[in-house]
């Protein structure tokens, strides 16, 4: 099946979902049989347009449809969102460039959290569009610096404040952290901030970031194009892994550590654009590197 019939498909079957009494249209009388649903005239009366207009694109025939008019028919049609991407895929050739839904992003199905407890012998988590964690798993939480004698914990439940802006993650676990930290993830933020507006976590981050006396010049002087981390290879100190000899302490606080590389795999949930999935790929340093922070 090709686009032009895809989309076809798509736009008449949810034609056939609306019962027009439902949207103010009096009940049909009359001989001849009726079609179920709404009629492509009462669709584009429902979207100020010419049902020459609306038939175009039902046909495949209009050529590249605005944005904004892919979202009206979206909204008239009560698309869901995998079914307002179909529609632009069909139509343009490519996903929308961002949700429809002001809230996507921000949770994520529960499958998620068996999943990813059931995964082991890497990090793992899962955090929402703001970078707040939703799940993660058993690996992920040990790998924190803690202090002597301390359970393992997630210090804090935003991954982004945690990485830009704590001191002692800067001293302790992130190393090379302007260059392969922060001028990263400051660029990630900003396309976070710019994309979801009306999200009261990301403007709180931004607010933060651009304060903070540390992290606010470079939130404020690098501009690089940076989205994700997927396939980026970081350092920093991993809490407890390994035998007892293999670790070092990177101060008089916390427990001894051990230095490596990680390896980033990101992913994106398809039910939830913006929220994120992370593993992280941990190898450690061999014995003669050193271990300086």
């Amino acid at each position: 099946m090709d686009s032009k019939a895809a989309l076809r498909q798509l736009l008449r079957w949810k034609r056939r979902q609306l019962d027009p009494r439902n949207l103010g249209w009096p009940p049909r009388s009359g001989r001849g049989r009726r079609a179920p649903g709404l009629s492509q005239a009462q669709v584009a009366q429902l979207l100020y347009v010419s049902e020459r207009t609306y038939a175009q694109l039902e046909r495949g025939e209009m050529t590249n449809p605005a944005p904004e008019f892919l979202d009206r028919v979206s909204e008239v049609l009560q698309l869901a969102e995998q079914e307002r991407v179909a529609l632009y895929v069909y139509s343009v050739g490519h996903e929308p460039p961002r949700p429809q839904d002001p809230f996507a992003g921000t949770a994520v199905s529960s499958s998620w959290e068996e999943a990813i407890r059931a995964l082991a012998g890497n990090p793992c988590y899962i955090n929402d569009v703001a970078w707040n964690i939703l799940f993660c798993n058993d690996d992920f939480v040990r790998m924190f610096p803690r202090n002597q004698g301390a359970e393992p914990r997630v210090p804090e439940r935003n991954i982004m404040r945690y990485m830009l802006l704590r001191e002692y993650t800067r001293e302790c676990h992130m190393l090379d952290w302007v260059e392969k930290w922060a001028i990263p993830l400051t660029a990630q933020l900003r396309t976070a901030v710019a994309s979801h507006p009306g999200n009261m976590d990301l403007q709180e981050l931004d607010r933060e970031a651009d304060r903070d006396p540390v992290v606010g010049p470079i939130y404020r002087g690098h501009h690089e194009a940076y989205v994700h981390p997927d396939g980026d290879r970081r350092r920093m100190r991993y809490s407890g892994y390994g035998s007892p000899e293999q670790l070092t302490q990177c101060c008089n606080l916390h427990a001894p550590s051990r230095v490596g590389e990680i390896a980033v795999c990101s992913a994106t949930p398809l039910a939830s654009p913006g929220a994120r999935f992370t593993m992280l790929v941990f190898t450690p340093d061999s014995p003669n590197i050193s271990t300086g922070g």
